[in-house]
């Protein structure tokens, strides 16, 4: 079966043992969470990308597809291959929800953009998270890795929290605290290329 196949890899990132013990915690504490795996690309090892039952989700990467079906079995929960089946319509939602809790303050205290209808008045323009491209997911993947935090798998997040990511994966990646090894940096850095945040 596919998901269980194993494919090679140029990328020298394995998963951790903190990786598994979070995603075994954060599994613990939430209901109805399932297991969407995201197979090696050309930058990122295997990920899996745990999803509740709120639409909040958490990814992490892991050793193999197959570690990652191996880990759903042990906690009791349905696994799948994102690439095949996509991703639930409730991660989206509650990253919807997630951003106008965020955002409510600033957008009540000034009006938003406005577009016009044809009756000549204005109506708000319409807004929220676009989705991604698979460049663009790849990018996203790797910087969430790097940066050890998480988010929505299926949407684009504001530049300002994407410059906090890179920020933060650019910290934790960096040749001097990894021995003089460049790979995570260079991946990171053409991540930030790929979504617009660093030149070439």
């Amino acid at each position: 079966m596919a998901l269980f196949g194993r494919r090679r890899g140029s990328s020298d990132r394995r998963a951790t043992r903190d990786d598994m013990a979070t995603l075994r915690a954060w599994a613990g504490e939430r209901d109805g969470v399932e297991a969407y795996v995201e197979p090696r690309t050309s930058f990122n090892e295997p990920t899996v990308v745990l999803v509740a039952s709120d639409g909040e989700s958490i990814r992490r990467r892991v050793e193999s597809p197959k570690a990652a079906a191996d880990l759903a079995r042990k906690l009791a929960i349905p696994v799948y291959d994102a690439n095949r089946v996509g991703y639930p319509q409730r991660m989206r939602d509650y990253a919807v929800r997630k951003q106008a809790r965020d955002t409510g303050r600033a957008r009540s205290s000034s009006p938003g953009p406005r577009r016009s209808t044809p009756g000549g008045s204005t109506a708000p323009a319409p807004s929220g998270p676009r989705p991604l491209s698979p460049r663009e997911r790849d990018a996203i993947a790797t910087l969430q890795v790097s940066a050890d935090v998480t988010g929505d798998a299926t949407v684009r997040p504001d530049d300002e929290v994407l410059r906090r990511w890179w920020k933060q994966a650019r910290a934790r990646s960096h040749p001097d605290r990894r021995g003089g090894d460049r790979s995570e940096w260079d991946e990171v850095e053409q991540a930030a290329r790929t979504l617009g945040l660093a030149g070439d």
